[in-house]
């Protein structure tokens, strides 16, 4: 059961009213992470400001969504983790993609050091080795990638402790877990949402 209250889009008013409009015009729909951030409109402004500056980054969209799958698997966030692998296909992913980002592995070296490089932020709270940054850097990264990789950590665990928190319902197809999408189903579309 939710523990934090979901604001009502019907009767919300003011800047509230505003900021869940924008959501559903950008969206077409308010995700329940939208109704629970809407508590403070403050919250929800300075996310959407994020996640839309987040929209432009260097690290392209995809690699953007796969930090935040693999966040989001480390935190165990399931409502991120499911809407993060339902709104994939629309940011370029593949089913073999979200697996990448869920799993932290990739065949791609690239993807593979970044994802590998936001575990170790993640894991190290920051502060990460002059190894762990050689080894990002070694991989085509700089500064401004580095930068954005950080912030896409930074995003995934801003939404999963959140939804954790709140135990937000599921609005979305729950993601599979993860185990069941490695083995021989791997690739499909049933490895992102059942």
């Amino acid at each position: 059961m939710q523990r934090l209250n979901s604001v009502n889009p019907e009767v919300a008013e003011g800047r509230t009213k505003e900021l869940l409009d924008t959501v559903e015009q950008a969206f077409g729909v308010i995700p329940n992470t939208a109704k629970v951030m809407a508590n403070s409109p403050a919250v929800l402004d300075s996310f959407l400001a994020f996640s839309t500056a987040m929209g432009g980054a260097n690290i392209g969209e995809k690699l953007h969504n796969q930090v935040k799958l693999n966040t989001s698997e480390t935190n165990s966030c399931d409502y991120c983790t499911s809407i993060l692998s339902a709104v994939a296909p629309s940011a370029g992913l593949s089913a073999a993609d979200i697996l990448s980002g869920r799993t932290g592995k990739s065949e791609d070296h690239r993807i593979k050091a970044a994802l590998a490089f936001a575990n170790d932020v993640l894991e190290s709270r920051g502060k990460v080795s002059d190894q762990q940054l050689d080894s990002v850097r070694k991989a085509g990264f700089g500064d401004a990638e580095i930068v954005e990789i950080v912030a896409s950590v930074v995003l995934g665990c801003f939404t999963n402790f959140l939804n954790n928190v709140a135990d937000t319902e599921l609005d979305v197809p729950q993601a599979e877990p993860v185990e069941a999408c490695s083995t021989s189903n791997c690739g499909t579309e049933a490895c992102s949402v059942h």
